[in-house]
């Protein structure tokens, strides 16, 4: 392996390393210590590969954030019309949750802050994302399918609901044996709350069908021609 690649590896772990701890205690409880026994490495290897703690918070989020939005527009492009793209939307982003479970407690963890520790090139990936949702709807009013909406609502509601639903598994466990009796699904995978938001979104958010559609005034043009 030569020395661009084997760069290029450790970068790697140590980004995924770090991701894992800031995930696990957020950036004021991450350890560079833990972050460099975690990726196998030292700490003067983690500080020549990236820097300090706040450079290698940065770049945690670059990488990740920059996951999601790529994820998210390649998703939306092969959505079809508006309210699948919606569909598609919300699937791409459960899955992300469900192959990198650091991702929404990271993100909850930011919104619960304030974003006190968030650089301003994060903020410009986080940009990508909110404008996918926007982009959607944007279309989706164009073209006559989905009714005018504010696309932080949207957004927020999908990934909201999403990010809640991952980070309750612990309690939704506790609470399974209790909740017995009462017929509840504690234990649906993300993809299935994926499709319900999907689907209570497409019908929340369609164009209201005309008062008189082209069937039924057609069915009226022939009762009244039969009446006269």
């Amino acid at each position: 392996m030569g020395d661009i690649e084997e760069a290029a590896t450790v970068l790697t772990r140590i980004l995924e390393a770090a991701a894992e701890e800031f995930g696990r205690v957020g950036f004021s409880g991450a350890k560079v210590e833990a972050i460099a026994r975690r990726a196998g490495v030292n700490k003067a290897g983690l500080y020549y590969h990236v820097g300090n703690k706040e450079k290698l918070y940065e770049a945690v989020l670059l990488r990740l954030f920059a996951q999601v939005a790529g994820t998210l527009e390649e998703a939306v492009a092969q959505g079809g019309d508006p309210g699948q793209a919606l569909g598609a939307l919300a699937r791409a982003m459960a899955g992300l949750f469900a192959r990198l479970p650091m991702l929404p407690r990271i993100m909850a963890l930011e919104m619960a802050s304030g974003g006190a520790h968030m650089p301003a090139a994060a903020l410009a990936e986080f940009r990508r994302i909110f404008t996918v949702t926007r982009d959607i709807l944007a279309r989706g009013v164009a073209d006559g399918s989905l009714r005018p909406a504010e696309p932080v609502f949207v957004h927020l509601a999908l990934v909201g609901t999403l990010i809640v639903y991952s980070l309750s598994e612990p309690l939704r466990r506790r609470f399974a044996d209790a909740a017995r009796d009462l017929g509840l699904s504690l234990d649906l995978p993300l993809a299935g709350v994926a499709d319900f938001l999907a689907e209570t979104m497409g019908r929340g958010l369609a164009s209201e069908p005309p008062a008189c559609p082209p069937c039924a005034a057609a069915f009226l043009e022939e009762a009244d021609h039969e009446d006269a």
